[in-house]
C-alpha cells in the first residue's frame, strides 16, 4: 500500500524536507513578530514626507487613564526621578499610534520611552482626514505627559 524500499524511503525525505521547511518559515514568522512587538512603540524619527491632512488626527477617551502610578517605570521610582514627556505620534488611518518622536525630553530616557511605548498601546484617535473625507495616516504633534512621583 505505501510502497517499499527506495519510493517509500523518497517519499518519507521529501515530506521531512517540506517539514523542515516549515518550521524555518515559521520560525523566521515569529522571530518577525518578537522583533515588532519589542521595538514598538520606540522613540524615533516620525516621518517628514506624509500627504497633509485636512484635519488632524483627533484624540479619544481619556489618555491620563493609561499613566497612573501603576504605569511608572521602577527605575525611575528607584531614583526620584520626575519630568514631563511631550511626544509625537503618527496615527494610521485607523486611529492607532504606530511610532513615537519625542519632541521635549523630561531628562530622563527612561521616561520618555515609558510616554512612548505607553501612548502606542493603549491611546486612540480619530484618525486624519484628507479633503475628501477619508481617514488617512497622521501626526498627533503634541501628547505631554508630567511624570510624578506616586504620593
Amino acid at each position: 500500500m505505501w510502497g517499499t524500499g527506495q519510493g517509500l524511503r523518497n517519499g518519507v525525505l521529501a515530506l521531512v524536507g517540506v517539514l523542515i521547511a516549515l518550521l524555518l518559515v515559521l520560525v523566521s514568522l515569529l522571530i518577525d513578530r518578537a522583533y515588532e512587538w519589542r521595538t514598538r512603540g520606540e522613540p524615533g524619527r516620525l516621518p517628514r514626507d506624509l500627504p497633509a491632512a485636512a484635519t488632524p488626527p483627533r484624540l479619544t477617551g481619556n489618555p491620563a487613564a493609561y499613566f497612573g502610578p501603576d504605569s511608572y517605570p521602577n527605575e525611575a521610582l528607584r531614583h526620584n526621578w520626575e519630568g514631563r514627556s511631550r511626544i509625537a505620534l503618527l496615527v494610521d488611518d485607523t486611529g492607532v499610534p504606530t511610532a513615537c518622536e519625542v519632541v521635549e525630553s523630561s531628562g530622563h530616557a527612561v521616561l520618555d520611552r515609558t510616554t512612548c511605548h505607553m501612548a502606542v498601546d493603549h491611546v486612540r484617535f480619530e484618525p486624519a482626514r484628507n479633503r475628501k473625507g477619508q481617514p488617512i495616516a497622521g501626526i498627533y504633534r503634541t501628547f505631554n505627559v508630567r511624570w510624578q512621583m506616586p504620593r
